[in-house]
């Protein structure tokens, strides 16, 4: 696709994995820029990235308090009143007290959790950041809960490690979502054999890699410490892309040879095959405070619910058979 080419809200839905009501409202609140062709609401690629690139601040140290969501807060609350399916349950938005629950991450499933919430008359809101950064937010109480995807390379586990270390002090439940698989995506045919991650050291292979804090990214370098490797003997390393369809579809367009990325990411690009290596969890890390209380109830009933298991089948493929276990608390 071209920058210059239009886009409509389901395109931008799927590109950045949100719901189609809310890029409606990132149009309506001009921070995602939109063109009005006849009665259509149109997009492009090129803005639509301007936007994704707008979100990924500098990842700040956890001793430093980020401003992301919680100053946008009154902004954010409207937004998530008009994008809620259901609020038949309350007369007006206005009715209905505190701040939005902030789900922050880049996962589409926080959308879905985000949406839920909305339909039973509890405002929330999808803060899009990656999964380190996402971490941090929650630590600094800039978001209410987090969707993470990290793998910690000495445990050979995901996310509790890096939950104890970067929001320590903080009482979290966590909460498993759902499974899927890392590994490498490849043009068609997977011309130059990269089957393993010592693959990325071979001479003449472009990686089109992902922004620092995302969990492609923490997967990837996890990967290049165990094999005690410098970034810089890596093609391409040092160029960071905020989405994951850029950096594949620079793959496919055969500018780069090899991205990280999930197989459902794979499959959404034409021209690309899926080299599965690396088996991951995703988790919903949730702040416990005893004015959300009601809230954790309330995400406890959704992930038992069946409604969300029919709105995660939209992440196959993918293993739902741990989805709303618990797997750590402090």
């Amino acid at each position: 696709m071209r920058s210059d080419e239009f886009m409509n809200a389901m395109d931008v839905a799927r590109y950045l994995h949100l719901g189609k009501n809310t890029v409606y409202q990132l149009a309506k609140s001009g921070k995602l820029a939109s063109y009005r062709v006849g009665r259509k609401l149109k997009f492009t690629l090129e803005d639509v990235e301007a936007y994704v690139a707008s979100t990924h601040q500098a990842i700040p140290s956890p001793t430093q308090a980020p401003q992301v969501t919680r100053q946008l807060k009154p902004t954010a609350v409207k937004q998530a009143a008009t994008s809620a399916e259901n609020l038949s349950q309350a007369a007006s938005f206005g009715e209905v007290a505190g701040e939005p629950f902030v789900i922050a991450g880049e996962d589409p499933v926080a959308d879905m959790i985000a949406g839920q919430l909305n339909s039973f008359g509890t405002p929330a809101v999808h803060s899009i950041r990656g999964c380190y950064t996402a971490l941090v937010n929650l630590y600094a109480g800039d978001a209410d809960a987090a969707v993470v995807h990290l793998y910690d390379q000495s445990s050979n586990a995901h996310n509790v490690s890096y939950v104890r270390s970067l929001a320590p002090g903080v009482s979290v439940t966590v909460f498993r979502l759902y499974g899927r698989k890392q590994g490498l995506i490849v043009p068609s045919g997977n011309p130059k054999n990269l089957t393993t991650w010592g693959g990325l050291l071979r001479k003449g292979v472009r990686l089109s890699n992902r922004q620092k804090g995302s969990g492609a990214r923490v997967l990837l370098d996890e990967k290049l410490r165990a094999m005690e490797v410098r970034s810089e003997m890596i093609e391409g390393y040092a160029t960071q892309y905020p989405v994951a369809d850029t950096a594949i579809r620079r793959v496919s367009a055969g500018v780069a040879d090899v991205a990280i990325g999930t197989e459902r990411e794979a499959r959404a690009v034409v021209g690309v095959d899926f080299v599965p290596l690396q088996d991951e969890w995703v988790d919903l890390v949730v702040r416990k405070t005893p004015e959300r209380r009601s809230t954790l109830r309330r995400i406890k009933d959704i992930l038992a619910s069946e409604q969300l298991r029919v709105d995660m089948t939209a992440l196959e493929p993918c293993d739902l058979s741990k989805v709303g276990a618990i797997i750590y608390e402090s």
